[in-house]
């Protein structure tokens, strides 16, 4: 039999229950509004991540520890996707490593065309930010979507990639060169004169 998972809230009504806490109490402790908690606790209410690091880090949890249930309560039985929502989740899935759960979510966004160039410039952000492992995630995920559109967009990401999966192993970089070739007559004239350049130096080393 298949075990079920209790919900969020769930676990929440248990720890204050199990630990003698009021509601209020725990609202003081980790900073929240009670009648915000109390919604959440509830249900008649939707919980934003940075409400839900919160309310894990009062429960002495890992930061982490609620993030799928997160997807599947928040994300995927939400009503609607929403930008403002999903955007700080995912920059703290990258925060914390869970490539994991971006691929979760990004599989729930690439059927919105309008989703793909937000995702793109999260990419971008991450890139910017070190965020390396992440940004090629959203990437790929991105050129994935794009591969029969022949976009710049695409090409970006290919180039992106190529960019992020040079390393030490030369044979290896020869064939991430090889994949990256044939998108460079569709990037920009800024970028293509620096993704030959790459490519070159890619080649002679």
């Amino acid at each position: 039999m298949e075990k079920i998972t209790p919900m969020i809230r769930t676990e929440i009504e248990k720890y204050l229950k199990q630990n003698s806490i009021t509601l209020t109490e725990f609202a003081h402790i980790i900073d929240l509004n009670v009648g915000t908690l109390s919604s959440i606790v509830t249900g008649n209410r939707s919980l934003s991540v940075n409400q839900l690091d919160r309310i894990t880090a009062g429960m002495e949890l890992p930061p982490d520890y609620f993030y799928e249930r997160y997807i599947e309560e928040c994300i995927i039985e939400s009503p609607s996707l929403h930008w403002r929502k999903i955007s700080p989740f995912l920059f703290r899935c990258a925060e914390l490593s869970r490539l994991d759960c971006i691929q979760l979510v990004m599989s729930l966004l690439l059927d919105t065309s309008m989703y793909i160039q937000l995702l793109f410039e999260m990419a971008e952000d991450l890139l910017q930010k070190g965020y390396r492992d992440a940004a090629a995630c959203l990437y790929e995920n991105v050129a994935d979507s794009e591969r029969k559109q022949h976009s710049e967009r695409l090409a970006l990401c290919q180039y992106r990639l190529f960019s992020l999966r040079i390393g030490k192993d030369q044979a290896q970089n020869l064939q991430t060169a090889a994949r990256f070739e044939p998108f460079v007559d569709r990037l920009d004239e800024i970028d293509q004169l620096d993704a030959l350049k790459d490519l070159q130096t890619c080649i002679d080393h």
